[in-house]
């Protein structure tokens, strides 16, 4: 497996004490993290976008599936829950997202905002 733990300390010092947190997962730094990233697309710190999408993605890319699933339990399905800020969510999402996520956002969005979803990532204003 992949560890973790030393790239985000890397890119997050601010959330070291819940990185360096032996018995929590990723998972659980995945959770503060989306906290992180809804203050900074409230902020429009895009330093702070930039890292933590980037690490998500990282996280997808990894083999082993351990991170993978991580990123796409802990962080991507849950990258809508926040529907103000989804036109923001929507333009950092690689399009290899959708197809991992977008089963999970069946199960939780009503279908009009599935549909909203749908349509900001086809619209081709996003990374990948």
């Amino acid at each position: 497996m992949v560890e973790w733990r030393g790239r985000a300390l890397a890119e997050f010092p601010e959330l070291r004490s819940v990185i360096e947190h032996e018995a929590w997962s990723c998972h659980v730094f995945f959770i503060e993290l989306l906290d992180l990233v809804r203050d900074a697309h409230r902020r429009g710190d895009v330093d702070l976008l930039r890292r933590a999408y980037g690490f998500a993605q990282w996280c997808l890319e990894q083999p082993g599936g351990f991170l993978s699933n991580a990123a796409v339990v802990s962080f991507y399905e849950h990258a809508f829950d926040e529907w103000e800020l989804r036109d923001e969510v929507a333009r950092w999402l690689p399009a290899q997202v959708a197809q991992r996520a977008r089963p999970l956002w069946e199960w939780r969005l009503p279908a009009d905002r599935l549909a909203e979803v749908d349509r900001l990532l086809s619209s081709g204003d996003h990374p990948g």
